[in-house]
């Protein structure tokens, strides 16, 4: 028989793996808890299994609730009887629409606050409101490891939830980044640094730290670089990611920056210069994968064929993710065929 201390399991979730075992939690309305580190798209994920479902999505924020603020404002009926306004952070309970409620930082939430999440939870009530038949309730919050504001989950409200964590992903990062606007520098560079997109230490005293999350923010900054020189543009990408992948991506984009042009490549893909450097080879492929269409997509496959198998693969596949349509070309089709032989 095995032992067990030598068995060993990974059972978090990646966000698109997350997704699909979401649709089928909300569906069966089977409450559910979703654990993970700051910034790592726990509610990107809740908002796109509430679009995707059809369903509105109310985010209700635990931490910023009291007890009282759930059971309602009380009021007085014609009969003298004391009853309690409904709040409207939660669906009318007489709807026939579909629901996704995500109790956001649940384990944020005040003690007395997770107490009165529990009814809400077992019983899809609290005091005289109730639930609408179509709604479905979840949770999410970081870990009590995680530098947070945490208090440890009452049992009896923790066994009501299905418990999952998920895992940032950096190949399910770069997909969503490229459906999504993330801008190309950044996308090329975590594909050559992968390990950087995700880079928290509890223990350290730097504020910004590098995620998901942040390195949005530095899409952002990016794409509205503007007139910004390159000192402010350092210090903002520090601010958001912190100083070690500040440096690292600040170099990169000298790199990307500085080179010539891709239109020469997509005029003469046969001979146009390949870089030596592999910094610069990857910058060259995401000014290429930005301007790729269905028109200069035979250009940049021929020059990616002068490429490293790898490098090609990247370059090519890179396109495709942005623009899906371009897998039905003739020069993508081409690409394949050459692949296999």
């Amino acid at each position: 028989m095995p032992d067990p201390d030598t068995i060993s399991a990974d059972y978090t979730l990646r966000p698109s793996e997350l997704a699909a075992t979401l649709k089928v939690l909300v569906e069966a309305r089977q409450p559910v808890m979703v654990w993970g580190g700051p910034g790592c798209g726990k509610s990107e994920v809740a908002q796109q299994v509430a679009a995707e479902g059809g369903r509105a999505y109310y985010d209700v924020r635990a931490l910023l609730l009291d007890p009282v603020d759930l059971r309602g404002i009380p009021w007085r009926d014609s009969d003298n009887r004391t009853r309690w306004a409904p709040p409207d952070f939660l669906p009318p309970t007489d709807s026939t629409d579909l629901y996704l409620v995500n109790l956001e930082e649940l384990p944020s939430g005040v003690p007395m606050v997770q107490a009165a999440l529990f009814q809400l939870v077992r019983d899809r009530k609290c005091g005289e409101y109730e639930l609408p038949e179509g709604a479905s309730l979840m949770a999410c919050g970081n870990r009590e490891g995680d530098r947070g504001v945490t208090h440890r989950m009452p049992t009896p409200l923790a066994s009501r939830f299905v418990h999952l964590e998920i895992k940032v992903d950096p190949s399910d990062w770069l997909e969503w980044g490229a459906a999504n606007g993330i801008a190309p520098e950044t996308l090329f560079f975590i594909q050559l640094r992968p390990e950087l997109l995700n880079v928290f230490h509890p223990q350290s005293r730097e504020a910004a730290f590098a995620c998901p999350r942040t390195w949005e923010f530095v899409s952002n900054v990016v794409n509205q670089r503007g007139s910004l020189d390159p000192a402010a543009e350092r210090a903002l990408f520090r601010g958001a990611v912190g100083e070690a992948a500040a440096v690292e991506f600040s170099a990169f984009l000298k790199v990307w920056r500085e080179l010539p042009h891709p239109r020469a490549v997509i005029d003469d893909p046969e001979n146009a210069d390949v870089p030596e450097n592999a910094s610069a080879l990857i910058a060259l492929c995401g000014s290429l994968y930005r301007m790729a269409d269905d028109v200069n997509l035979g250009s940049i496959v021929s020059y990616a064929m002068r490429l490293r198998r790898e490098v090609g693969e990247f370059l090519v596949g890179s396109c495709v993710r942005r623009e899906p349509a371009l897998q039905h070309t003739d020069a993508f089709i081409r690409w394949a065929a050459a692949r296999t032989q």
